[in-house]
């Protein structure tokens, strides 16, 4: 089994829940929705539901380019142009196949969690519309944004660990 294959599924899993989500709330939803909120949780910035919906689509591009690109990118690159601690090491023909898996799952992995905040904050904003006035609740979304900085640090971490060493 590939090492791209579970996050695969579950980058389309999150995609249609999405969809789900969106087909469900949409005509739930009033015509002008709150779009941008303060820190408070409270609304300054307004769209169209229309707007709106392709605003979210549009959100969804990095995710896709992060899942299903930039390792292909990376692959594909000559070695001359990449840049890899122990260059020499983990390009070398014997590790080369396993150093490029490697990107391919951790960029499976990553672009998952960057589409999972993606739809859990555009679903907090739809949420947030079916109250009057919309409030966005802060605990939910702070909660996932530091979850994601977090799961930054420990893959930054972790990539500098796995190249840094000679195995």
């Amino acid at each position: 089994m590939s090492a791209r294959n579970i996050p695969r599924g579950l980058f389309f899993a999150i995609i249609l829940a999405g969809i789900a989500e969106c087909v469900h709330d949409y005509s739930l939803l009033p015509n002008r929705l709150a779009s941008h909120f303060s820190a408070s949780g409270m609304p300054n910035g307004w769209m169209t539901k229309p707007q709106f919906f392709i605003t979210y689509g549009v959100m969804l591009l990095p995710a896709l380019v992060v899942e299903f690109w930039v390792s292909h990118r990376i692959s594909n690159k000559p070695d001359a142009k990449l840049r890899l601690p122990i260059k020499e090491y983990w390009l070398a023909p014997e590790r080369r196949a396993e150093t490029f898996c490697y990107f391919e799952s951790f960029f499976a992995w990553y672009g998952c969690a960057l589409l999972l905040v993606e739809v859990f904050a555009m679903g907090l904003a739809m949420r947030a519309n079916f109250d009057f006035p919309p409030q966005l609740p802060t605990g939910p979304i702070v909660s996932v944004i530091a979850g994601f900085v977090l799961y930054n640090v420990a893959a930054v971490i972790a990539m500098l660990r796995r190249f840094s060493i000679q195995q």
